[in-house]
């Protein structure tokens, strides 16, 4: 009986200590917002795409946030498209935002999954769905942010950003 209840107070410890270290990781408490703010044309090759991906990344807590790094999947119209990853210095200060960029690299198989969805709907399609899940990696904590936006991306209107 005494068994049981020791596994049950070191399961209760480490639960509260698991909610307090995520806790711990998001400053103030609250998650930062991050949305996709534009999108160019890097290098293009056979193999290898490249584009310059813009985050905005928005601080809703007390306590400036310290970025060291981005890394980040991004999926178009539900395929994987391309990977993400930057090393940064970038200070969101308290109920602030940063524009952070992102040098982002798609393949030739992410290129051909894209091209083989849109001729299988048999037109062209009018917005592209997007997808952006990665992580904030910050200074002087140890646990990554996640974070996800999803969005879609019109097409018609040259110069568009990601509408919601």
């Amino acid at each position: 009986m005494s068994m049981d209840w020791r596994t049950m107070a070191c399961g209760v410890t480490l639960a509260c200590a698991l909610v307090l270290a995520g806790c711990a990781a998001i400053p103030g408490g609250e998650p930062p917002a991050v949305n996709v703010a534009d999108m160019r044309m890097g290098t293009a090759g056979i193999f290898e795409q490249q584009f310059f991906v813009k985050l905005r990344v928005q601080n809703p807590g007390e306590r400036e946030l310290v970025l060291k790094g981005v890394s980040f999947d991004l999926d178009l119209n539900d395929k994987a498209f391309a990977r993400g990853t930057s090393a940064t210095d970038a200070v969101v200060p308290p109920f602030g935002a940063a524009l952070v960029e992102v040098e982002t690299v798609s393949t030739l198989p992410g290129m051909l999954r894209q091209l083989s969805g849109m001729t299988a709907a048999g037109k062209s399609p009018a917005a592209m769905n997007y997808r952006i899940r990665g992580r904030l990696h910050t200074a002087g904590r140890g646990a990554a942010i996640p974070f996800e936006e999803k969005g879609e991306w019109s097409l018609g209107e040259a110069g568009s950003g990601g509408d919601k």
